[in-house]
């Protein structure tokens, strides 16, 4: 596809702005000298700039000039695609950016933009703004009537009140991923499969005689890093299908955020940042371990479930990158082929080749994963079992939860339990009024 002229302009404009070469409030060249730096006719650039000025982008002053916007960042432009920015952009650039500059050149993609019309975020992002975002499963059905091509379970977690809310690229279970290295160093054994709380704990204790805490158990206050552990406790958040579906304060929660609790105050206080290659153990999925770790250093890595309480659940949180559409989207049908791109088999199976993540696509599967390497075996079986979802249905359930999990992670046990009980009664409350 040629790319229209002025789109071309637009785009070398947004990327000096982008880039820092013109600053918020940076005042442009004239016209007719910038027509001449960027290769294009007077007319065709003051349609650009004009265009960009009535975007929010640029600013006009009468017998002044033509300057960037303060906040420029925060406009919304139609046409643009933001790779979320847990990743850096060199691995999002070989698995997204590329293919779709090459296959969609009308899409501007951007890094520095608070917000796109397309964006590929995170599952915890979504979770919490989906309302901001259209339902894609209309798209979806129309493209693929039989969705058996695609693993069935990554969709189900996006699905908020009957709405899709993001389409799921690739996917991965949660594990504990562990550096030989350190073990040997510490002189400590390695974690066995399918280990016990109880092993998980005195592993610690013996990591933490002998490094820092950092070095032995990033402790992340947020909600996504505290589930997977509570969920193992049987713990769950909202379980729509009981009589109370609150279950946030239940004996199973209550009991895992103790043990969660204890982990954090046998671990102590971190004492500088985290260089997450050099870690004993770590909470982690594919995608984390693909960009932050090299070829030469994943050797060091090994991996082993989630540790198992007693009476506890053997169930998975899985975490996605999905492709999602603002609401205030005007263009459906661009929509419609970024989307049929973006589950094709060809990009499904270079997602698979990049070993980034697991695809949504059954065939392209088996490009990511090796059944005879130890980690790759662990990810297929931690895969196929029952995923623990949130269960958030609205953003404001999905706030108040992750702010009141960064609210007790700081907290006594004691208190936190109080917390906890006080999260209930209000999301209870907010249940009873919303119906």
């Amino acid at each position: 596809m040629k790319l229209d002229k002025n789109l071309e302009i637009r785009n070398l404009l947004l990327d000096k702005i982008e880039r820092g070469e013109w600053r918020p409030g940076a005042k442009l060249p004239g016209a007719r000298q910038l027509a001449g730096e960027v290769g294009c006719c007077f007319t065709h650039l003051q349609s650009v700039l004009e265009s960009l000025v009535q975007q929010g982008i640029l600013l006009s002053v009468p017998r002044s000039g033509t300057y960037v916007r303060e906040n420029w960042e925060k406009r919304l432009l139609q046409g643009t695609l933001r790779l979320h920015r847990a990743a850096p952009e060199d691995c999002t650039r070989q698995v997204y950016s590329a293919p779709i500059s090459q296959a969609h050149p009308e899409l501007r993609l951007t890094w520095k933009f608070d917000r796109a019309v397309y964006e590929i975020q995170v599952s915890h992002y979504l979770l919490g703004h989906h309302s901001q975002y259209l339902d894609l499963g209309p798209i979806f059905r129309k493209l693929y009537p039989d969705p058996s091509a695609f693993f069935p379970a990554p969709f189900r977690q996006f699905l908020v009140n009957g709405k899709l809310c993001g389409i799921p690229l690739l996917f991965s279970p949660r594990i504990i991923a562990y550096n030989r290295e350190l073990f040997k160093q510490c002189g400590v054994e390695l974690p066995r499969p399918g280990w016990s709380w109880e092993e998980f704990i005195a592993c610690i204790r013996q990591l933490r005689s002998k490094l820092p805490a950092e070095r032995v158990f990033p402790f992340n206050h947020a909600l996504y890093e505290f589930y997977p552990i509570a969920a193992r406790f049987g713990g769950r958040i909202i379980e729509p299908d009981q009589p109370d579906p609150v279950r946030v304060d239940a004996p199973e929660m209550l009991r895992g955020l103790d043990h969660y609790l204890m982990l954090r105050d046998l671990l102590g206080p971190e004492e500088g940042p985290v260089n997450y290659t050099d870690v004993a153990l770590r909470i982690t999925t594919r995608e984390q371990l693909a960009h932050e770790l090299t070829r030469e250093n994943f050797a060091r890595i090994g991996g082993v479930e989630l540790p198992m309480p007693d009476n506890g659940c053997d169930v998975n949180v899985q975490a996605a990158e999905l492709l999602c559409v603002r609401n205030e989207c005007a263009d459906l049908a661009q929509a419609e082929r970024l989307i049929e791109f973006l589950l094709s088999e060809p990009m499904q199976d270079r997602i698979g080749q990049s070993r980034y993540g697991i695809p949504v696509r059954r065939s392209s599967a088996a490009f990511s994963m090796n059944p005879y390497e130890s980690t790759d075996a662990l990810f297929l079986q931690e895969m196929e079992k029952p995923a623990a979802g949130y269960n958030l249905f609205t953003p404001e359930f999905y706030t108040i939860v992750d702010r009141s999990c960064n609210l007790f992670n700081r907290q006594s046990r004691e208190e936190a339990v109080r917390t906890v009980r006080e999260l209930g009664a209000t999301l209870r409350f907010l249940t009873r009024i919303g119906e």
